[in-house]
């Protein structure tokens, strides 16, 4: 039997899901975090190798019945990344056959029947990708604000810290962020949330995603502030999107738009609609649809297409099936 290994690499966890040509899974498990710019590069070596060597230790395998290993990973965005990537896979595969993409790419290919569409990412960060039927892709660097990314979870986080504390000092107008969220941290007023990021940065990244949730909780609530903030952010996520799909000279087509990441599952319709709104402002004839299967189901995908092996009914019956 000849296998398939599907890896999905984030920064707080990586799965590994191994199938056969036919789709049905054999191997499944969970891993650390896997990026190599925040973990570095020895701890990708370890964790993808590590994960590697359990699949095939469980199902008595060697690299000969592997045909090929397909990895979307997080910290794949320029050139240099996968120069790096490249040659630590090279190391840890040997002669099977292998390819590294953003991890954007899982989640397009996740709620698509074959290659063509665009995806909208957002989560703790945000992201947006598209392919054309010439195989043509576009991807944006997702590197932060500076070089022109914006629209994940944490700025939606920052966003409420940032009106709750001006509102605070009566700067703008009055939000229940000012009063929701030191009651979230467990302090009294926004004077001691302060101490969370000065002299020095305190607060952790679940507690930014619980923040994130309150924006939401708030804006649902009728706080003006929080219904602002979302439908900015969606503004942003609708014209990001856009562009990777006018970079691939489809913004005239019927085109569909997978949309993913956590923030996007929880959204609220000011997220969704100003989200909408935005990207068929230059996209008109845009499809929203949510993804069909988990991230690293569209790498075991992505790599039927770089096999020529076509996504049929067999295959999809399955992938719904639980691995044996």
């Amino acid at each position: 039997m000849r296998y398939i290994f599907a890896f999905d690499g984030g920064g707080t966890k990586t799965e590994i899901s191994v199938h056969d040509l036919s789709g049905k899974q054999h191997f499944s498990k969970l891993g650390e975090g896997s990026n190599h710019t925040s973990l570095g590069g020895e701890n990708f070596h370890n964790v993808i190798g590590n994960l590697f060597d359990d699949a095939k230790k469980e199902l008595k395998i060697s690299n000969e019945d592997i045909v090929f290993v397909f990895l979307g990973l997080s910290g794949a965005d320029l050139e240099s990344d996968f120069v790096k990537l490249d040659n630590a896979c090279k190391k840890i595969f040997n002669n099977i056959p292998f390819k590294v993409v953003n991890d954007a790419w899982l989640i397009l290919r996740s709620g698509l029947k074959e290659p063509y569409g665009a995806v909208a990412i957002c989560g703790t960060g945000a992201n947006s990708a598209a392919i054309n039927k010439d195989g043509k892709r576009a991807i944006l660097r997702s590197l932060g604000y500076t070089l022109g990314i914006y629209g994940g979870g944490l700025d939606i986080a920052r966003e409420g810290l940032h009106y709750a504390f001006r509102a605070e000092e009566l700067t703008y107008i009055p939000t229940i962020l000012e009063q929701e969220i030191p009651t979230l941290l467990g302090v009294k007023d926004m004077s001691e949330v302060v101490d969370f990021f000065y002299p020095e940065r305190k607060i952790s990244r679940q507690q930014f995603g619980e923040i994130t949730g309150l924006v939401f909780k708030c804006s649902d609530k009728g706080d003006t502030v929080s219904q602002d903030i979302l439908r900015r952010i969606g503004t942003f996520l609708g014209l990001q999107t856009s562009g990777v799909i006018r970079q691939v000279d489809c913004h005239n087509e019927e085109i569909p738009v997978v949309i993913g990441g956590g923030v996007f599952e929880k959204a609220n319709h000011y997220l969704l609609d100003s989200f909408e709104a935005a990207l068929k402002s230059v996209v008109p004839k845009a499809k929203i649809v949510r993804p069909m299967y988990s991230p690293v189901i569209g790498a075991f995908l992505s790599a039927l297409d770089e096999l020529n092996i076509k996504q049929d009914a067999t295959i999809e019956q399955n992938l719904t099936r639980k691995k044996r």
